[in-house]
């Protein structure tokens, strides 16, 4: 029998891409059913939650982004007197459903920072993606790609992900992705992914829904399993903590092939099938 990794995961992991801001989105649907998800997350050893509802780039200042304000208060509250072991900060999760993001507001951003989580379009690559990042990098900001390992329209050698790096953005994968809660396809390109070293963070999009309420920890204990402990450091724990502190991610460069998990994406990309 393998190591119990469970055993061996670190405190202080930071997970910025939640939907834990009851009431907002499809995400908490109250304030209680937050608080338990901030103590299932606190008992794994996170120390650190963004709450990141969802947000349209053409309507950024919606009734949904009212709605946050208003309960963010009491959450806070709730959360240092029920899990207090957890740290809440804030930001959005903005679908670019125009090509132009105004980020000038800090509301908008991780914490205030630089850094914004952004996805595209109905879980698809559009035509000139990296164009649309790379205007948000030009006016001074730094996007990070929510969940690619989602969408559809890669071509065969996922070179548009080149492409956003290239133009200044940042890769985020979800934990439920690397332990196929999305499926034996997404598992395998979110694999790939990590092998070509296009991961800068990993992240829960914990929805604080029985059906919906993944952990880092499901990453942490996939990762070490497999004897990649410093990589999981740096995509659980420093950039994400980076992040916070407006600091650039340090680069986690590609997973060396090894038994285990690395066997996985050489099975599942045998052939060439995706």
């Amino acid at each position: 029998m393998g190591r119990d990794t469970r055993e061996d995961a670190p405190a202080g992991m930071v997970d910025l891409h939640t939907h834990i801001i009851p009431g907002v989105d499809d995400g908490a649907p109250d304030l209680d059913s937050a608080i338990e998800t901030l103590r299932t997350l606190s008992a794994d050893g996170i120390a650190g939650v963004a709450g990141t509802p969802h947000l349209n780039a053409s309507n950024p200042n919606s009734r949904r982004r009212d709605r946050a304000d208003a309960v963010w208060p009491e959450l806070v509250e709730r959360a240092a007197e029920e899990a207090p072991g957890v740290e809440l900060h804030r930001g959005y999760e903005i679908q670019l459903d125009t090509p132009n993001l105004d980020l000038s507001d800090p509301g908008l951003r991780l914490g205030g920072g630089r850094f914004a989580l952004v996805e595209f379009y109905a879980f698809t690559v559009p035509d000139r993606s990296a164009e649309a990042l790379a205007r948000i990098v030009a006016d001074g900001y730094v996007p990070i790609v929510v969940h690619p390992e989602r969408y559809w329209g890669y071509d065969r050698n996922f070179g548009v992900v080149s492409e956003w790096r290239q133009a200044g953005a940042l890769v985020q994968v979800n934990s439920g992705s690397l332990v196929g809660e999305y499926g034996e396809q997404v598992r395998s390109v979110a694999l790939r992914f990590m092998a070509n070293g296009a991961v800068d963070l990993i992240a829960s999009d914990n929805h604080a829904r029985p059906d919906r309420c993944p952990s880092l920890r499901d990453a942490w204990d996939l990762l070490a399993r497999d004897g990649f402990e410093e990589k999981a450091r740096l995509l659980l724990i420093t950039n994400p903590r980076r992040i916070l502190n407006d600091e650039m991610p340090l680069a986690v460069g590609r997973l060396a092939p090894r038994d285990g998990l690395m066997a996985r994406i050489a099975r599942a990309f045998r052939g060439g099938r995706p």
